[in-house]
């Protein structure tokens, strides 16, 4: 065996300049590689400082909306209160369309006078030409969706007559009731 000859089994080793070299790549990379760590971790904070901003603000929103501590499901309990408030106001009268709902149905000649209102109840009061004229008009106002109408009183030796309707809300939150 000879050892003078057999050149393929040594390690040659890299320069020493070659070293500084590659030790010098690895220290920049190793560098940039932290600068860009540091960044995206700024970034990082910079993120969750807002979000953290975003949540005081909603909180303090629900608070406000809620009237107090707003509990662990705010969107829930939002969501309940609304439909408190659907549910209130599909019992309610809502005088617009009230009074579109008179108009649409009166006949030529009859006129309301008054419309008094409670939540969920009212009257209306005014001047029909003839009788044929009113009762033709509580006709109309029976096919009404959102309100019952009934005649409280009429004043029939009057002339133009008199007379004064209860009307009601129509529960919107029950299904319409089918006629058969």
């Amino acid at each position: 065996m000879s050892t003078q000859g057999d050149t393929s089994n040594r390690h040659e080793c890299l320069p020493e300049t070659e070293h500084r070299r590659y030790g010098r790549i690895l220290l920049a990379v190793t560098v940039a590689g932290a600068l860009f760590c540091a960044g995206q971790a700024v970034r990082w904070w910079q993120e969750y400082a807002r979000a953290a901003r975003l949540e005081q603000a909603v909180h303090k929103v629900y608070e406000r909306a809620l009237g107090g501590d707003p509990g662990k499901s705010p969107y829930g309990r939002l969501q309940f209160e609304l439909g408190k408030l659907r549910a209130e106001a599909s019992q309610r009268l809502d005088l617009v369309e009230l009074l579109a709902a008179l108009s649409r149905r009166a006949p030529e000649g009859l006129h309301i006078t008054s419309v008094s209102m409670a939540a969920q109840s009212g009257v209306v009061s005014g001047t029909a030409p003839s009788a044929q004229d009113l009762e033709r008009y509580q006709s109309a106002l029976a096919t009404e969706s959102l309100f019952t109408f009934s005649l409280r009183s009429v004043e029939t030796l009057k002339a133009p007559m008199p007379f004064e309707l209860s009307v009601k809300a129509r529960d919107r939150s029950a299904p319409p009731k089918v006629d058969q």
